[in-house]
């Protein structure tokens, strides 16, 4: 009676912990989502000028981030080095990748199949080609300009 007993309550006390978790859960949603909510939908430029300058911001504490960190440790002499045009390249594909979903989402958003598919295909050849010219970069940056052949082996009898 007591094992039946102790595995009803423990079974309670699990199921309460959930509904205690997930009731939790949905007050800490509430209180963070209504004022976003709330001024969004009352202020809706000043809203969008304060999210994108929260975005803005935090871009830019990554970047500079990343910078000292990249300066502060030391350089292990078995990586290669980064190239200023590498960096360049790269933040070129994101940004024409984050453009080229905005501009799909916009053609899809009114209904411009044809067009959307046409963008798509020239944002993917687009993106193709940023990325060969950032892996020539990085090869001519750690001195390989091609990939070695692979010497074959000889093993024929004569």
């Amino acid at each position: 009676m007591r094992r039946r007993l102790a595995s009803w309550i423990e079974a309670g006390r699990k199921t309460g912990f959930l509904l205690l978790l997930v009731a939790g859960s949905a007050a800490l949603g509430i209180i963070i989502a209504w004022p976003l909510w709330l001024f969004a939908t009352s202020a809706r430029e000043t809203y969008t000028v304060v999210v994108l300058a929260l975005a803005a911001g935090g871009i830019v504490y990554l970047v500079v981030r990343a910078l000292l960190r990249s300066c502060t440790t030391a350089r292990d002499p078995g990586r290669p080095r980064r190239s200023a045009v590498s960096g360049l390249l790269t933040a070129l594909m994101v940004i024409v990748g984050c453009a080229g979903l905005y501009l799909v989402a916009a053609m899809a958003a009114r209904r411009t199949w044809v067009l959307a598919a046409l963008a798509v295909v020239l944002w993917i050849g687009l993106l193709w080609l940023l990325g060969r010219a950032r892996n020539a970069a990085r090869a001519r940056a750690e001195g390989r300009t091609r990939k070695a052949r692979p010497v074959p082996a000889e093993n024929r009898s004569r």
